[in-house]
């Protein structure tokens, strides 16, 4: 069930909101580096949004871009 077509769907629409919304970041660099990818494990399904690794701490170190887009996506 974890790994059904209706709950990826869910979680690729709740990713996809994530990433419009940390996508009105100031920073030209961070948003051109984030990306969202889907990953079907033996069990489950996961949907992970981020930025690379050095732009992406300093900027949610600094702003919380994902944090809050996340907090922000509905269900």
């Amino acid at each position: 069930m974890m790994k059904s077509p209706e709950i990826v769907a869910v979680l690729e629409g709740i990713g996809e909101q994530v990433l419009a919304a940390a996508k009105s970041d100031p920073n030209p660099v961070y948003v051109e580096s984030l990306e969202m990818q889907t990953f079907m494990t033996k069990d489950r399904a996961r949907v992970q949004v981020g930025a690379a690794p050095i732009i992406g701490m300093a900027v949610e170190a600094k702003r919380g871009t994902l944090a809050r887009a996340l907090g922000a996506a509905s269900t």
